[in-house]
């Protein structure tokens, strides 16, 4: 929280600007050329949803999901942090992570941004990372798909050494 305050500090500072822009810029970028970022800078048409413009916004990969996961759950978790305060915070939180879990996973699982929302909305109940629980659910399969055919291999391996074994075993008591 002090080192969030901290950052934005000094980012608001010439130098923290300076550091900050060509970051930014090569984002801008890349948001501009988008449909959605078109939509959004310019009057196109109709302005693009929340959930559209997380959807621009948020990585696809695997593992940077998993980043975004984690750190949408640490944020609604910290609300544990400055009890009494921290439930105000979660009122606020709450659209706001419902919208990114509607953006990165209503195609795995369409009714995860309500159960994500009624954990953040209602109290003490923010210790279910229902974020990372979504992540599970995209790519658990894919995981689970990749382990379950390295175990395979690896059988047949090991069945290959111990026929080879028995092979050479064979020929040398012969």
């Amino acid at each position: 929280s002090v080192g969030a305050i901290g950052g934005v500090l000094y980012l608001s500072t010439r130098p923290g600007r300076e550091k900050l822009s060509p970051m930014l810029s090569s984002a801008y970028t890349t948001f501009l050329h988008t449909q959605t970022g078109q939509r959004f800078i310019y009057d196109t048409g109709s302005r693009p949803t929340p959930k559209a413009l997380a959807q621009t916004l948020l990585p696809k990969d695997m593992m940077a999901k998993l980043i975004v996961c984690l750190v949408v759950d640490f944020v609604g978790s910290s609300s544990y942090l400055l009890p009494g305060v921290g439930e105000v915070f979660d009122v606020a939180w709450a659209p706001t992570q419902t919208i990114l879990i509607a953006a990165m996973f209503d195609h795995v699982s369409p009714n995860l941004k309500y159960v994500s929302f009624v954990e953040e909305i209602l109290p003490f109940t923010d210790f279910i990372p229902s974020a990372t629980y979504g992540w599970v659910r995209e790519f658990g399969p894919v995981i689970l798909g990749e382990s379950g055919r390295k175990i395979h291999d690896l059988t047949v391996a090991v069945r290959g050494e111990k026929e080879a074994l028995r092979e050479t075993v064979g020929i040398k008591m012969a």
